[in-house]
Order: C-alpha cells, then structure tokens, then sequence
C-alpha cells in the first residue's frame, strides 16, 4: 500500500505565505489606502460644496429645456460622471484611456467616487466612454470652475461653507513657465517624409480593405517596406566617407517614391469618394479617411521643399517657415539653454502660483510666447478680474521676467516688485530687504510645482491637436487644486482629531 506523500518544508512555507500575505498587506498598505481614501472623500465634499457639480449640470442642460425629463435625467447623470471620472484621472495621474478604465472597473472606491458603481455592479467605464467623457466640456467652462473654486477657497465666508478654517492666501503670486513638449519624435527633415508616406499608405490601405482597389504593384505593404529601407539607408549614410553625397542620393530615391505614394493615394481618393456605398463605411468614417488624406497630399510639397532646402541645397529654413511636425503644426522650437536638452519641442506654459501651492491662473500658448514680463502682466490682468477680497499685492519671479517696463507697471498697479533683477549688484542690494529675500526663498519651490504639474501631466501630453492639449491643461489645473485643497481639509481633520 502506496504510503502518503510527505510535504516539503518550503511547501508548508509556500502555504502560511498564502495565508498570511493578504493580512500582511493589509497592514502595510493601510496607511497609503486610508491616505488615499480620505483625500477621494475631500475632493468628493470639494465637489459638492464648491457648486462645481452645480455648474456641471447647468451646462448639461443648456438648450433642453423643453426636453423631456427622462433626456435631461440622462444628460445631467452624463455630466456628473464626466466632472468626476476626468478629474479622478488627473488625480492619478492622466493615463491613458484604457487602462484608466481598467483600474475603475477594477476598483469599487474609484467606481463609486464616479458615480457608475450599481447594484448590479459596475457600468459605463469603457475607454470610449471616458474619451467623450473627457472632451464634454469646453475649456472655457473648465478655467471657470477653477476660478469658482479659487473663490470660494480665497473669501473667508465661502471657506466655511466647504470646510476651510481660514480662507488660503492669495495675495502673493509666484510665477514661471516651462515647455509643455508635444507628443513628437524629433525633427528630422527626412523622417517626416516617412511620416507623410505611411499615413497615405495606411489610408490607402483601409481603402482597399473596404473593395475599392485601383492597380498598385504589390500593394501599400511593399511601398512601406521600400520606404524603410530608404529611412535605413539614410541613417547610415553619416558612417561614409562620402556621406554628404550619399544623403543626397538616398533623398532623391525617398522623393520619387513618396510623389508614386501620392499618386495612388489620389486615385484610391477618388475611388472612395465615387462608390462610397458599395463600401461599408459610413458617411463619416468614409469622411475621415478622405480628410486624412486630402491633409497630408496638402503638407507634401512644403515637406519636401524643407527637406530639399537643408539637405540637398544646404540652407537653413526661416524658423517661421519650420515644419516641426506633419501631424502637430502649432508645435513651436523653444530654446531653453539646459544642460542635456539645449532646445524643446513643444508649447510655452506659464503657471502662477499661491504661497500655499494653489495655481491661481494659467496660460498655454499656442504661437511664439510673449516677452515673460509681458506673460507676468496679462496674468495679473486676469486674477485682478476674480472676485477675491484681497488684491494681489506682491509678484515674485526669476530673472527671465526683469524688465524695466514690467517694474514701471507693477508699481502702478501698487504691487510689490519681488522679481529678481538680471544685475548681480542690483540682487545683492536687494537682498538685503528681508521681505525681498523671503520672497525669492519661497521662489525656489515653485520650480518644483512645476514639476509635480508637469508630472500629473503625465509628461508629454498624448492629446491631439492644440485644443485638446489645451482642455488637458485645464482638467489638470483643476485636479491640481482640488488636490491642494482635499489634502488641506485632511490635514485640518486629523489636527482637530488629535486636539
């Protein structure tokens, strides 16, 4: 008779393992999750008593007044589950749509602060849902709620009413700006020939999926594939002892087979414009393809041009006339000077700040920034029109923002001149006056909220287009200060605990 097999030693360690590791996480994770938890909670009250919510559902509901009631229940549930889902997704962070609809949907704390956990469990988190989710709301209404809530948490009777002890300083503005890069490669003149080629390739490719084929000699497939070796070949041109020549030659080659590109995408074009329903795409979809290529036939000569000019002719490109990008044309060359990364690809983003770490206005430029000084003044323009108790009364920035002009302005507005100077004579003068020099301390960790936004940014943005990235912006600004505050409200809460 077969005796029972015995069990290893490390098999009955595996096991308590399996017992005990739940427990133990629970310990070591409560902290960080009733952190968490209780933040979730204040930014949930934030919501609610600012009248964000409110202003939420008034905009919903525009232009359906005389809708049925079950229309605008459904619009108004809409909206609330906007405001929440894009702001629990700038609070952890801006993932991406997939899988931020994972974690919800794997979370019944995230679910519920979204308000799309049900009964019979939870609903309407899809990563399609939370894309139209987060473009429901314009910027325009995303920028007011952050000024609703800076003046609610800024006048000392407002305060109250969302659970502040005393109403957060506003006074003081701190200001920098930074570069909000694109989400790019870098510039190479050739590459984005490249880019041009494929997108036409797949838009013909999608064209021919759908029946309507036009004679292509192997198919988009073998004119990609030609187009890679060319873009191989030209990266190893810089090994030769002729490179010059033979960058020449293998542009020409890439020039040829991107206008035979082209002319396939026009008759395929063509195709699909005519016999639009003998396919299965709709209206729009058929729409879509046709505008994807009729952009990038439209770019294809100003591409080639720029690259002929600098690589053929040797030439340098005005930096007004400078394509950047085929697919994000508002990206602007901002030169920065930093160790490492001497020039970056992307929009200049100016942020100002509150002592207590609040964005109190914001900016993201879409052409060539203005002069800092003159950033600095329109900024002040734009807080003054707030309705706060305290005016501004001190400025505080780096050098980049010393202007003569700039101080004449600040003091006619009867504000506290705090930007540090460009002469090192005239600094070392002015730290001598304590309130200067507290200013310029303070000034130090602005530098690293700039940082910790462009962190919650996620880095570079992935939205397409300017007014995505723009509408990113705000949602982030607005998720920012919401976590400022929650994290405020906590902080009193245990304090009056312990008391």
């Amino acid at each position: 008779m077969n005796e029972p097999k015995k069990q290893r030693p490390n098999e009955k360690r595996i096991e308590l393992q399996s017992v005990l590791r739940p427990a133990l996480t629970r310990v070591g994770a409560n902290k960080d999750y009733a952190s968490f938890r209780d933040q979730l909670a204040a930014v949930d009250h934030l919501l609610k008593g600012s009248h964000l919510e409110a202003m939420a559902i008034d905009f919903a509901l525009e232009g359906l007044e005389q809708a049925e009631e079950p229309q605008r229940r459904r619009r108004a549930e809409f909206a609330l589950k906007a405001l929440r889902a894009e702001t629990l997704r700038m609070l952890l962070g801006n993932p991406a749509f997939r899988p931020f609809s994972r974690t919800v949907a794997a979370s019944d704390l995230l679910a519920g602060f979204c308000g799309v956990l049900q009964l019979d469990g939870i609903r309407g988190v899809s990563k399609s849902t939370l894309e139209r989710m987060s473009k429901f709301f314009p910027a325009p209404l995303v920028r007011q709620m952050k000024q609703v809530l800076l003046e609610m948490c800024g006048e000392a009777d407002r305060a109250k009413e969302i659970g502040l002890a005393e109403p957060m300083a506003m006074d003081t503005c701190l200001v920098d700006t930074t570069c909000l890069e694109t989400n790019i490669h870098y510039p190479v003149d050739w590459k984005m020939l490249k880019d041009v080629a494929g997108t036409l390739l797949q838009a013909t490719k999608l064209i021919r999926t759908a029946g309507l084929r036009h004679r292509m000699p192997g198919g988009p497939e073998a004119f990609a594939r030609e187009m890679n070796q060319h873009c191989i070949a030209m990266t190893h041109t810089g090994r030769k002892a002729d490179g010059r020549r033979a960058r020449k030659a293998v542009l020409r080659a890439m020039k040829a087979l991107l206008q035979s590109i082209a002319a396939h995408a026009r008759r395929h074009r063509d195709l699909l414009e005519q016999h639009r329903g003998d396919t299965e795409y709709s209206e729009a979809q058929a729409h879509q393809i046709l505008a994807r290529i009729d952009w990038m036939l439209a770019q294809m000569p100003a591409v080639i041009r720029q690259a002929h000019e600098r690589i053929m002719a040797g030439r340098p490109v005005p930096a007004d006339q400078k394509i950047l990008s085929v697919y994000e044309l508002d990206t602007q060359l901002i030169v920065r000077g930093k160790a490492g990364k001497d020039v970056e690809f992307g929009n200049t983003f100016f942020l100002a700040e509150s002592p207590q770490g609040l964005i109190l206005d914001w900016e993201l430029y879409r052409q060539t920034a203005p002069a800092e000084w003159r950033q600095l003044q329109d900024s002040i323009a734009r807080q003054t029109a707030f309705d706060l108790s305290a005016p501004i009364t001190a400025a505080v920035a780096d050098r980049g923002f010393s202007a003569q002009a700039g101080a004449s302005q600040l003091q006619e507005r009867a504000i506290y001149d705090a930007v540090c100077p460009r002469s090192p004579r005239e600094l070392s003068r002015r730290m001598r006056e304590r309130r200067f020099a507290r200013l310029q301390r303070r000034r130090g960790s602005t530098e690293g909220r700039v940082a910790i936004f462009k962190q919650r940014c996620a880095g570079r943005l992935r939205s397409r287009g300017f007014a995505h990235r723009y509408l990113a912006v705000a949602w982030a600004v607005l998720g920012h200060n919401l976590w400022i505050v929650a994290r405020l409200l906590v902080d009193q809460r245990k304090i009056a605990e312990a008391a």
